[in-house]
């Protein structure tokens, strides 16, 4: 079998058969340029309805009706005529479904980008291999291709074939061209919250840029794939990486052509800086897809057996952070925990919990709020601390961090729920 990929222009095409199959190889050759006739026996797909089929008897003693074509693509599902097609074959190349022992050429599963087209064939082993590894291609490749394919194309039509120096600008483009990054939330911790999207991202990456909330089980993953994977953690007091950093390495990598994964604890929509990330590489010319995770503000509610929201306690729910950049304390969302049919969950808030009681008193919060301090989140050593906003720095000290904070009746009101970890309840 040659592996010689062949662009076929201005072929007289057949097309027999007007059935469900039939109609995915005429999207296909439409798709490349090709106008087929279609003749069948009769029509079976609404699809060819309205469309010129030419209804005729098909068997071995007419076949005659391939002889006047360059490409014949026999979708009939009747494989005796396949077999008299290939056996009696004139001048015309054959495609016969899903019997490659009568197939001159094979169709491929195609990833298009504009004028770009990735195809990909099993040499009619396995058409759905075909389309998986195709699907897993596009994934991967960056939509901007389609323009960078349209520039050269208008360039080639101005100038004429490219010099050598020239050559070698463009291949610099289409390496630069090539870098994707994918923003993947990760959940809490262990591979149990990862989801099946992410974990399927991580086998297209070159390089992943780890936070410091990300488990142990995701990095061992990640070295299992033979990803280069390098951690980029910020935290307080030891801060080894500034976003700029961050942000400036991700391009980096992208203009080498790379595909890169920012890899981030819980969900990056809730303040994982997703948007300076993102914003940044967009800004930069850099493909971004982003991947939403589990966040640890809901897990740990409920893996520590509190529902956020109950129907007549609490109404909705409110994710907050007890900081602003550069470690500022931010105090705008203490009024909320007057709201008496809200939950109200504090992330990054284990340093500030005297803070947060003070400013709680000073605007005049109910000392009795009920609260919860759930630490280590998704991991082995999960623990949850019950009491309330009075005792929140007693509380504080039976636990460590990274630890979210949940005030509301919803702490108290859902104690039947199940729960993992270890929990205390103060007297």
């Amino acid at each position: 079998m040659s592996g010689l990929p062949l662009l076929l222009k201005k072929a007289r095409v057949l097309l027999i058969g007007a059935g469900a199959v039939a109609q995915q190889k005429h999207c296909a050759l439409l798709e490349s340029g090709l106008a087929p006739d279609v003749k069948a026996a009769k029509i079976c797909a609404p699809y060819f309805e309205g469309k010129d089929v030419v209804i005729l008897r098909l068997g071995g003693e007419n076949i005659a009706i391939a002889d006047d074509y360059d490409l014949v693509v026999d979708a009939s599902g009747d494989s005796a005529l396949g077999e008299a097609l290939f056996a009696r074959k004139r001048n015309y190349l054959l495609n016969v479904v899903d019997c490659p022992q009568y197939c001159d050429v094979y169709f491929g599963a195609v990833a298009r980008y504009g004028e770009l087209s990735v195809m990909v064939s099993s040499g009619g082993a396995s058409p759905v291999l075909a389309q998986n590894v195709r699907d897993k291609i596009k994934r991967f490749l960056p939509k901007s291709l389609e323009s960078l394919v349209q520039r050269l194309r208008e360039e080639r039509a101005q100038n004429g074939a490219p010099s050598g120096e020239h050559k070698g600008r463009i291949a610099e483009q289409a390496k630069q061209a090539l870098g994707k990054v994918f923003i993947i939330g990760c959940g809490p911790h262990s591979r149990e919250n990862l989801t099946l999207k992410a974990l399927e991202t991580f086998a297209l990456l070159d390089v992943a840029l780890v936070d410091n909330l990300v488990g142990q089980e995701i990095w061992d993953i990640l070295h299992a794939l033979g990803c280069e994977t390098k951690s980029v953690a910020k935290q307080k007091g030891k801060q080894s990486f500034k976003q700029a950093e961050i942000n400036k390495m991700m391009l980096d990598y992208a203009r080498e052509g790379k595909t890169i994964g920012r890899i981030k604890g819980g969900d990056p929509a809730i303040f994982g800086r997703v948007w300076e990330e993102a914003s940044y590489l967009s800004k930069h010319g850099i493909d971004v897809e982003v991947l939403s995770g589990i966040t640890s503000s809901l897990c740990g509610a409920l893996s520590s057996g509190i529902s956020p929201t109950i129907r007549g306690v609490s109404t909705g729910v409110l994710i907050v952070s007890a900081h602003l950049r550069e470690c500022v304390f931010n105090i705008d969302w203490i009024d909320s925990l007057k709201q008496k049919h809200y939950t109200i969950i504090v992330l990054m808030a284990y340093s500030f919990v005297g803070r947060i009681v003070a400013a709680a008193r000073e605007h005049g919060v109910d000392e009795n709020l009920p609260a919860a301090l759930v630490s280590k989140v998704d991991s082995p050593s999960q623990r949850c601390i019950i009491g309330t906003l009075g005792r929140l720095e007693e509380m504080v000290q039976q636990c460590e961090q990274p630890a979210i904070l949940i005030f509301g009746e919803a702490v108290v009101k859902s104690k039947g729920i199940p729960f993992v970890g270890e929990r205390i309840e103060l007297e």
